[in-house]
């Protein structure tokens, strides 16, 4: 992501693009990469030490003394733990598992028929969600891993997942999760193969007290997510485990009829922000659709402009010829899911205020400092909603401590859209609040009036028609 200015003291941060640090999407999702270690150079079964083997053949563990109760009907079979996609095994309370520090997790699992678009393999449950969750998300193998113990749009789910390979029923796959609580990134590995060079930054994973969970999720506090078919040789490090040491885990037990089948891979990862998600850095001419903002949301841009971010809760788009400079960053449209309104000083919403768009628009009408010039109904992409043209009143003032920027903050992201906003002398900003979703969707048109005046930023450099092309997913 950008990176986002802060000022010395807690007043007010300068408008950058920013995003926060490690944000990627529920449901933030990184496409398949290259491979970087070979299973012929795989570490010996014996030197990798994980803390907690069970082959589920059996409730008790081969290595650590964590044994396993089947509940609702699971049963223990000579190839493993038979599910019928409405039982599971779990250990005691707490689970095995320090999820707010480095972990590895890996699972053999076969899948009887074709599992849902949600399906848990493993996860370590708090008192709301799970901390990970390693099984099928959004249809597609996956390992995904949580910030903060919720489930909904103030929550982030960041995801690693296998976006090119079929989930085939009735087949073995070897799963890994590996999360670096050091690097801020976690990585999913299917069939010992990393599938993405990087994997998915995130913030750090909370710190899950619940039991572990074989065969089921957890919701909004409520079981979900449940697997169908066999599940074998459970094994968990506290530690993030190399590429080779996963391939050598996957090699460990591999069940009768299984095989270690590479898995094809996407196109490389070519977002040049760091933290820009799955950007499309510079764009030619053309329609593009984003691939983790939520809703989707499909635009066209004309020659020389550039997506920095897509996010699941921001995107941005600029020019190549207004580059982020100094302070004030540069002139850029950004499209964020449901901000709200920050407090005068400090970065944090003020609670009492709604996060519809007319609560929101009601609020920017009586802003100390701050001049609304337009302020009208408008439909973009099939959203409903208002259109204001904000600049700084001249005579303001910050009430701010000292060190703080003359500027009015006018953005802060809302969970899943991460940012601070404020606008001072040298900006002006048409902002749009379109209802979505029981909250919004903003976008904001900020022209840095030493590249190009509001005016000249939407009918000249064409910002606009970009609006104008918007189309959200329904």
């Amino acid at each position: 992501m950008g990176s986002r200015e802060i000022t010395a003291d807690p007043g007010i941060s300068p408008a950058s693009r920013a995003s926060g640090s490690r944000r990627s999407q529920t449901i933030a999702v990184i496409l398949t990469g290259i491979l970087t270690a070979t299973l012929s150079a795989c570490t010996p079964d014996e030197d990798l030490g994980a803390a907690n083997v069970w082959s589920l053949t059996g409730p008790d563990a081969s290595a650590g003394d964590v044994a396993l109760s089947a509940e609702d009907g699971a049963r223990w079979t000579d190839e493993g733990l038979q599910l019928s996609g409405t039982n599971y095994a779990s250990t005691s309370t707490p689970g095995p598992i320090a999820t707010d520090s480095s972990f590895t997790v890996s699972a053999w699992a076969r899948p009887t028929g074709q599992p849902a678009e949600y399906t848990s393999v493993l996860t370590q449950a708090g008192d709301v969600a799970g901390a990970f969750f390693l099984g099928v998300a959004e249809g597609f193998w996956s390992f995904s891993v949580k910030p903060e113990d919720g489930n909904g749009g103030d929550f982030v789910t960041n995801r690693d997942r296998a976006t090119q390979v079929e989930v085939e029923p009735d087949a073995w796959v070897h799963l890994a999760g590996v999360y670096d609580a050091d690097g801020g990134r976690a990585r999913f590995f299917l069939n010992g193969y990393p599938v993405s060079d990087q994997g998915i930054a995130t913030d750090s994973v909370y710190a899950a007290d619940g039991p572990l969970l074989i065969g089921r999720g957890q919701t909004r506090r409520q079981p979900s997510n449940f697997f169908g078919g066999t599940i074998t040789d459970v094994r968990t490090w506290p530690r993030a485990l190399s590429e080779k040491e996963v391939a050598a885990a996957a090699q460990a037990a591999t069940p009768e009829g299984a095989s270690l089948d590479e898995p094809e891979k996407s196109a490389p990862f070519v977002c040049p922000e760091p933290g820009g998600g799955i950007c499309l850095g510079t764009l030619a001419a053309g329609t593009y659709e984003t691939t983790s903002f939520e809703p989707a949301l499909t635009y066209t841009v004309p020659e020389g402009w550039t997506n920095r971010e897509d996010l699941p809760g921001n995107m941005l788009l600029s020019r190549i010829d207004d580059p982020e400079e100094g302070t004030w960053g540069g002139s850029y449209i950004g499209v964020y899911q449901n901000v709200r309104a920050p407090a005068p000083c400090g970065e944090q919403p003020q609670p009492e205020i709604g996060t519809s768009d007319a609560e929101l628009a009601t609020w920017y009408r009586t802003v100390p400092g701050l001049q609304v010039m337009r302020d009208v109904p408008v439909t973009v992409g099939g959203l409903p909603g208002v259109v204001l043209d904000l600049t700084l009143d001249s005579e303001w003032r910050t009430p701010c401590p000292p060190g703080a920027l003359n500027a009015v903050p006018v953005l802060i992201g809302g969970g899943v859209s991460d940012l601070h906003h404020v606008i001072g002398a040298p900006l002006e900003m048409r902002l749009f609040l379109l209802d979505w979703d029981g909250g919004n969707v903003a976008i904001e048109v900020t022209a840095l009036l030493e590249q190009h005046s509001l005016t000249n930023y939407l009918e000249e450099a064409g910002a606009d028609a970009v609006v104008n092309s918007f189309d959200f997913a329904s």
